[in-house]
């Protein structure tokens, strides 16, 4: 994967597979302190006890294996975090959810670009209608932060629902403006 973002979207996914309802997608950028964290908080599946132990080797999966045998996203995000002086830590109540927080020195030369954060807060969005996901959605820089709620947003944007031809330009346009907003 060549961005975090790349990485945040594949991991949010896991917990849209995991039958999640309400999902937390958080970055944190201490730039002073030199660090970079990304928590992903669900109310999903969870992770069985037994498999807790296994979900960070690249040939473990729970998929069947007409599907794929290998689970990289885990894996991936794991070696990046150790390769930028941080770690990935997973903490999961089996049947009642998952949070992965991943950390890593932010100057470190070796920690991918963030890459296009708005595209993939709006694709998360946009990509789990039918899910009736609530997301919950925030990044911070530092002392400036945002946030953006799918249902609170939608009133935001002056639209009935994502499905509204107009939704995603409108999104993609709110979430770019936040982050041009935290980062000045």
């Amino acid at each position: 994967m060549r961005t975090l973002s790349d990485h945040i979207f594949d991991l949010a996914q896991n917990s849209v597979n995991a039958e999640a309802s309400n999902i937390k997608v958080s970055i944190e950028e201490n730039i002073p302190g030199n660090t970079f964290v990304i928590r992903i908080e669900d109310d999903g599946r969870g992770i069985k006890p037994e498999h807790l132990s296994k979900v960070k080797d690249t040939f473990f999966t729970t998929r069947p294996s007409d599907k794929r045998n290998v689970g990289l996203g885990i894996s991936l995000m794991d070696a990046t975090c150790q390769r930028c002086g941080g770690s990935l830590d997973i903490q999961s109540n089996y049947r009642h959810g998952t949070k992965l927080i991943t950390t890593m020195e932010h100057d470190n030369l070796d920690r991918p670009p963030l890459g296009d954060l708005p595209a993939i807060f709006t694709s998360l969005i946009l990509s789990s209608l039918e899910n009736k996901v609530k997301w919950v959605l925030e990044h911070a820089v530092n002392d400036k932060r945002y946030q953006i709620r799918n249902r609170a947003t939608m009133e935001e944007l002056n639209i009935l629902s994502y499905s509204d031809p107009e939704a995603k330009r409108k999104l993609l346009s709110l979430i770019k403006a936040k982050e041009r907003s935290i980062r000045s």
